[in-house]
């Protein structure tokens, strides 16, 4: 009887501990996610036989919404937005950034995704600097269109997802504004500019999940003019950069 009891009590509460041990799939929901931003670039004047090259580093924060990270097969979107600031001596860079992302996804296997993704926004940087008094504005601004391709693995409590493609603006313009002097403007060039961003979701199953990502952007300003100078003058820039962020 003893023996019987103790089989009888041990079943139970083994059937009671089931649940505990089994591990809940991540959700499927689109998360809000918030955080900060850091970057450095590299600045490269090329004009004629001149070549400058400098070095920044920005700060900012960001912010996002949307199931690219957590949706499993379907139709995926994301919106977001980020600003970044840097100063060093009399020279000041302002940016912001704002984009749609819209895409669908297919499943691999149970923990493996891909998706094509095609989007747009819009950009805009501005430099202040001042030289002998003589403050100056120089501000770049533009829409752009995108592509890309991706793809998600699934772990038991997160999920990596890497990201490669172009960025391409369009209709984009400058301003050069010197106080006391007046203004003038002038068309850039339509340039497509390659991106990859890769992401890490940790701890989807907890209360705070944490998104981290580094990423690489490369863009190429240059007027868009038929004269000689134009054609041998271009700005390359090289951004590489981490986001750290929490998701609700």
């Amino acid at each position: 009887m003893f023996s019987h009891n103790l089989l009888r009590h041990t079943c139970l509460l083994a059937l009671m501990g089931c649940p505990l041990a089994v591990t809940a799939a991540p959700s499927t929901e689109p998360l809000f996610t918030v955080g900060i931003l850091g970057a450095y670039d590299e600045f490269k004047f090329e004009g004629g036989r001149e070549t400058q090259t400098e070095h920044v580093d920005e700060g900012g924060i960001f912010a996002n919404f949307g199931n690219k990270m957590t949706a499993e097969s379907g139709f995926i979107y994301q919106v977001g937005a980020e600003g970044k600031y840097a100063e060093r001596h009399d020279n000041k860079l302002k940016e912001g950034q704002a984009g749609l992302d819209l895409g669908w996804r297919a499943a691999v296997d149970a923990r493996n995704f891909v998706d094509v993704i095609v989007g747009g926004g819009y950009m805009w940087s501005r430099l202040e600097t001042e030289h002998r008094r003589i403050e100056t504005e120089l501000t770049y601004k533009a829409p752009f269109a995108k592509a890309a391709l991706g793809y998600n693995h699934q772990f038991d409590s997160a999920t990596l997802r890497m990201e490669a493609g172009v960025r391409r603006t369009l209709n984009g313009e400058v301003d050069l504004d010197v106080r006391h002097y007046g203004s003038d403007d002038a068309d850039m060039q339509d340039r497509t500019n390659p991106y990859a961003e890769f992401t890490l979701l940790m701890n989807q199953q907890g209360n705070l999940p944490i998104q981290a990502s580094v990423y690489y952007t490369r863009t190429k300003y240059q007027l868009d003019d038929q004269t000689l100078l134009a054609d041998n003058t271009a700005l390359k820039r090289e951004e590489y950069g981490f986001k750290l962020g929490l998701a609700f």
